[in-house]
């Protein structure tokens, strides 16, 4: 069985290899995108001489000024915007905690499961 410190250099190291690949793959795509056409917005498929395909999808995200946004389009019979009702996590989290009296009330109609646990493992820089 492995050490726990045995285990955090072996992390930190594939963690390494892990942001190396990325990167990699990252300037691999620019690459490609330079040889291949793309459409700015949609999707594409390009046949390669080996028969493989490579498919490119563009797109944009857009951003708004909710309030004006919603002032320029007063008139316009349908808006450009939704509302998106959505439970909040950190008050539910306060009162699952904190008011176990509220909490009891809520729970019925709350599904709460184990989200993934993050690690994170920093070196000491300073030789100790």
């Amino acid at each position: 069985m492995k050490t726990t410190n045995e285990l955090a250099a072996l992390w930190l190291q594939y963690k390494k290899e892990e942001n190396d690949a990325a990167s990699k793959r990252l300037e691999v795509e620019r690459m490609l995108l330079e040889q291949i056409p793309s459409k700015e917005e949609g999707s594409m498929t390009t046949q390669l001489p080996n028969g493989w395909r490579v498919k490119t999808q563009g797109r944009f995200t857009y951003k708004a000024d909710i309030d004006d946004l919603l002032r320029r389009t007063a008139a316009w019979p349908e808006k450009p915007v939704k509302t998106k009702v959505e439970a909040d996590e950190s008050l539910l989290r306060a009162i699952r905690l904190d008011r176990p009296d509220l909490w009891r009330q809520i729970a019925p109609a709350i599904t709460m499961k184990p989200a993934k646990t993050y690690i994170t493992i920093e070196e000491n820089n300073n030789g100790i």
